[in-house]
């Protein structure tokens, strides 16, 4: 085999990417959405359309204040420790976090404190009076998300992605357990929807707050001088002005595209309540429809994201580490894989999500007239998935080679599709408006990312191979187990039918995505750290 072409002869902490970091991620992002799921399942169980709404509204305006205040920092820091530790400034790398826990605390307070003061504003903006509570109930939760971000990015400088992982599953753990036990008791005691979707929100500050506990704790008894050799490391830091003015330059550009990107949610959240009601529909269905949109539509096409997000976030530090070594081959090597690995996960994911999009949401228990409602909404975004997973690496590979700037371009184009779109669709064809706008909007994001990255960073891997089949591999196996799903569900429980299809799908999706050398062995080797797995595939005849 060609060395030189070889991932599995990169140092240890290349080879590790997507083997220690990306799998360690991948894990945790799968049982925090699992746990997300379990809860918006219950919250839609407990509090019903309505009070899903009230929930998902104030959440929404939550999530883009925290987008605003956590995207770009945590990746400029990630960046910056790397960039420290390749030349060995072990001191600097202390200063870096102790600059930017001030920031964040100085902005966590701050956003805090305008959630809480201008709530009934915020509420009334998007349509919603009632969720001025909710929106003071999460309010505590911006200080306690930015020093937790500063601690995940720090982390993530080391390449340690073990700490955001835990604090992550105890975030999502401790929102189910304590903000259903709450939505339970304030519904036992009659309180109306808003009052008890209220103190479900509570359970996300209660969750954050604790996964910020464990990660200081983790912090104090982190040990930095592990990951230096003491012949190289030098006492050269830079002052507090150059290491701000570094950090803002990364961060603002960083922050400025993210939010562009989130801001797409709330446009949803303002504008798909207010133009359903230029479509005619009463207030009372608004709520019920748009609780159905962003309880089960939303949170299904972001499902997807526990596998695509961690190979971006591993990516960031490590290419950054490259491109100071100026070395152009392996650059190369984990652009390329990673591009396509992204692609190979999220094509037949988002064709899978779009097939089985009824049965899924069956399958989660969802109230009949919600699925029935939801499932075909559901078909249409499911595309947006493999655009979200283009979005994520292309920004990755921009933000490591210092092009912050150039995915605020992509994602305010994005975004202004989607604000015309939606005013359009929304009036004339209903709900179904918001998940057409949603996939235009994150098809032209990621095509004018993809642009931008072969101009300024360097080619991505041929269209054939990338692309073409994995669409095939995609298309070969959803196609035979949604075939099967129709035959045997005839004569099984339907949920039974519709885990077996799923299963079969993966199955032999993989077994031709190794059969067609889709995937090659070297790039195996990254996945599976070692070659036992490689002779068990060739011993099943997975492998040619």
């Amino acid at each position: 085999m060609n060395n030189k072409c070889d991932l599995r002869n990169k140092p240890k902490s290349a080879k590790n990417l997507f083997f220690s970091g990306v799998l360690v991620l991948t894990l945790a992002n799968f049982l925090v959405k699992a746990v997300g799921l379990i809860s918006k399942i219950a919250l839609n169980r407990v509090v019903g359309s309505i009070g899903a709404g009230y929930y998902s509204s104030a959440y929404e305006i939550y999530a883009y204040l925290y987008v605003i205040s956590t995207a770009g920092l945590p990746v400029a820091l990630s960046i910056m420790i790397a960039k420290s530790r390749s030349k060995g400034r072990l001191l600097e790398t202390k200063k870096i976090f102790d600059i930017a826990i001030i920031l964040f605390l100085i902005i966590g307070f701050a956003f805090s404190i305008i959630m809480i003061a201008f709530s009934k504003q915020l509420s009334q903006l998007i349509g919603a009076p009632e969720t001025s509570l909710c929106i003071v109930a999460i309010a505590p939760t911006m200080l306690f998300i930015c020093l937790s971000s500063c601690m995940r990015g720090y982390f993530q400088g080391y390449q340690l992605m073990a700490p955001t992982a835990i604090s992550q599953f105890i975030e999502a753990i401790s929102k189910v357990l304590i903000g259903i036990s709450l939505a339970l008791w304030a519904k036992s005691k009659g309180c109306e929807d808003n009052v008890v979707a209220s103190y479900t929100i509570l359970g996300v500050t209660a969750g954050v707050l604790l996964g910020m506990i464990f990660l200081y704790i983790r912090k104090i008894f982190f040990k930095e001088e592990r990951f230096f050799s003491l012949n190289e490391i030098n006492k050269e830091k830079r002052s507090i002005k150059e290491i701000l003015k570094e950090m803002l330059a990364i961060a603002i550009p960083v922050t400025i595209s993210s939010s562009v990107l989130s801001l797409t949610t709330i446009l949803d959240t303002i504008m798909v309540q207010n133009r359903l009601l230029v479509y005619g529909m009463n207030e009372i269905a608004v709520r019920i429809y748009y609780g159905d949109y962003t309880s089960l539509v939303i949170s299904m096409f972001n499902l997807p994201t526990i596998i695509l997000y961690p190979i971006a976030n591993a990516l960031v530090p490590m290419i950054t580490s490259a491109h100071e070594r100026k070395d152009i081959d392996a650059q190369k090597r984990m652009r390329s894989f990673s591009f396509r690995f992204i692609v190979i996960i999220a094509l037949p994911c988002a064709m899978g999500l779009g097939v089985f999009s009824r049965q899924i949401l069956q399958l989660l228990m969802f109230r009949a007239e919600s699925v029935e409602r939801a499932s075909p909404w559901l078909a249409v975004a499911s595309a947006s998935v493999l655009f979200l997973g283009i979005i994520a690496i292309t920004n990755s590979f921009l933000n490591s080679v210092g092009k912050q700037r150039l995915p605020i371009m992509s994602m305010l184009a994005g975004a202004s599709v989607k604000l015309v779109s939606n005013y359009i669709l929304l009036a004339k064809i209903g709900v179904m408006g918001a998940p057409i706008s949603t996939v235009l909007c994150y098809l032209t994001a990621s095509t004018i990312n993809i642009i931008f990255v072969v101009k300024y960073v360097g080619n991505l891997p041929g269209v054939f191979k990338t692309i073409v089949l994995p669409l095939l591999c995609s298309v070969t196996s959803i196609g035979a187990s949604a075939f099967l799903n129709r035959f045997i569900s005839s004569y099984i429980p339907s949920s039974i039918a519709t885990i077996l299809s799923i299963f079969i799908a993966v199955f032999l999706y993989l077994v031709l995505i190794l059969r067609t050398k889709t995937v090659s062995e070297s790039e195996l080797a990254i996945l599976f750290g070692d070659g036992r797995m490689l002779k068990m595939l060739r011993k099943l005849k997975i492998l040619p």
